[in-house]
């Protein structure tokens, strides 16, 4: 940790020539996931060429670089510089409900730098903020990210615990969650499609949100330039909720594809999100026989 620490004190020039040689291997040395990442922007993108999806592929391994460097230096970054370099377009669209007096679910996903997207709105918003993740088997870094997740005051709470938690937490708080993970096949799913696929979402955040009666919005995460990033608001629902089924897990993921199409190298490519597939009644059959 240490080390890592002195790493993260580098100046941003000299982790971004760490970035460049991180896209180097990741492209040319291993090609890290190369064939989940081309199977996804294929299923994804079928109207675009080849070698536009060659150019996505490539940009993503230069994106997912800096954020590798951009998540290490918030070991030691500065609240005023993270600040300097995420700005908060609308901040007044959740603020109002901190000014009532009532807590919030906060969904995301896995575009821009997620971490900072988290650390930065620990910074500027009121509301104190409980980050939902899934423990890492690694001691290490399970560590280490509770640490930069938790630098300005966030804390995360691990998913199986999460729901007693809220209820628990006396604070005026943001409950987030990067809700656009594989849902595993155990859980409750929402299938819609979502580009251009078949794909499960979990109700999760739905549930919890009408039985808490909290507001559930969308945090938009935009890069402007390497290392600096907006961040919009965009509410989705709130008490009395609308009552169309799934209505709030449909508008998320209809919300995120729009933000994937518009700057597809700044989402997760390297996730294997589609791996399971809608059980049908035939498919559970074939199961159980």
């Amino acid at each position: 940790m240490i080390i890592l620490k002195l790493i993260s004190r580098l100046p941003f020039f000299v982790l971004y020539r760490i970035s460049d040689f991180l896209y180097f291997l990741l492209r040319y040395v291993v090609g890290y996931r190369k064939k989940v990442i081309m199977k996804n922007l294929r299923n994804a993108f079928p109207e675009k060429s080849g070698q536009e999806l060659i150019q996505i592929k490539n940009k993503f391994y230069r994106h997912l670089g800096d954020v590798v460097v951009e998540s290490l230096k918030t070991l030691t970054i500065s609240e005023a510089e993270l600040n300097r370099r995420v700005k908060l377009i609308n901040p007044e669209v959740i603020t109002t409900f901190y000014d009532r007096g009532q807590s919030v679910i906060g969904l995301s996903s896995h575009q821009g730098n997620w971490e900072w997207m988290l650390v930065s709105c620990s910074s500027q918003l009121p509301f104190h903020i409980d980050a939902v993740y899934m423990q890492l088997k690694n001691a290490f870094f399970d560590q280490l990210m509770q640490q930069i997740r938790g630098r300005f005051g966030a804390t995360p709470i691990e998913k199986q615990t999460s729901f007693r938690s809220m209820v628990q937490q006396k604070k005026i708080s943001i409950t987030a969650m990067v809700a656009d993970q594989r849902a595993q096949k155990s859980q409750y799913q929402y299938y819609t499609t979502f580009l251009n696929q078949d794909t499960g979402f979990y109700e999760g955040p739905e549930r919890i949100a009408q039985k808490l009666k909290r507001p559930a919005f969308i945090v938009n995460m935009k890069r402007v330039k390497r290392g600096y990033y907006t961040i919009d608001f965009h509410v989705i629902d709130e008490p009395p909720f609308n009552p169309s089924p799934n209505y709030i897990t449909d508008q998320f993921a209809k919300l995120i594809e729009k933000a994937i199409r518009e700057r597809p190298a700044e989402w997760l490519w390297s996730h294997n999100r589609w791996k399971y597939k809608r059980q049908t009644p035939e498919m559970s059959a074939s199961v159980k026989s």
